[in-house]
């Protein structure tokens, strides 16, 4: 019986029988996961990061993964242990990435908004035009897309959505997560002319997605 059986069995103690595939890929960056069921066969695919880490902590992850599939609102110590292990990953993770243009808006924005109090994480270029930033909290990394570079007024507003992401982390919920608080969202508010900014954000969206279309 692999881990992933275990977990299953553990959280579902009355459910049917399945078929249960465990794999660990290099595909994945970080600590990531995913899990599917096709034809009553539950297939997880895990980071091989995963290896190393304790039994316990993996079944927290399967669990999560687990309770998403089914839907169900289920709270173990697995998942307790899980999420405070990520969250600490942060603190450890390597730095090696950064940008000249990132880091300058990181500084401008954790001088007037963080009191210069928040450590530097990994800093990328990305390609994205739906997702124009983000944090990955395993691996300590705010990545912005490139459409922005050109604008530093819009750069520091995504720059600053995402260290908050940093700050507040996310409140764990039975087979969620919550990723804006009511914390995170007042803090988000601060932003000079946040309003306006969303706006100009929209229309640079917009713009690049009928750019990409054209050709």
């Amino acid at each position: 019986m692999n881990i992933l059986e275990q977990s299953y069995r553990e959280l579902y103690p009355e459910g049917v029988s399945k078929n249960f595939v465990l794999k660990y890929s290099g595909k994945f960056k970080g600590y990531n996961a995913n899990i599917r069921m096709r034809l009553g066969e539950i297939t997880v695919n895990m980071s091989k990061n995963w290896k190393g880490v304790s039994p316990d902590i993996q079944k927290g992850l399967i669990h999560e993964l687990l309770a998403r599939l089914f839907k169900t609102k289920k709270q173990t110590i697995n998942m307790e242990l899980y999420h405070h292990f990520i969250k600490s990953l942060s603190s450890v993770a390597p730095k090696t990435h950064t940008h000249p243009v990132l880091e300058e808006s990181f500084g401008r924005v954790n001088e007037a908004l963080f009191n210069g109090m928040m450590m530097q994480p990994n800093l990328k270029i990305g390609n994205g035009v739906n997702r124009l930033g983000t944090y990955e909290y395993a691996t300590d990394t705010i990545t912005i897309s490139r459409i922005l570079i050109e604008n530093a007024e819009l750069i520091d507003y995504v720059m600053y959505h995402e260290m908050l992401h940093k700050k507040h982390q996310y409140k764990a919920r039975p087979g969620r997560q919550l990723h804006h608080s009511a914390a995170f969202k007042r803090d988000e508010a601060r932003f000079p002319e946040a309003e306006r900014l969303e706006l100009e954000l929209n229309k640079l969206v917009r713009k690049n997605k009928s750019w990409s279309f054209f050709w």
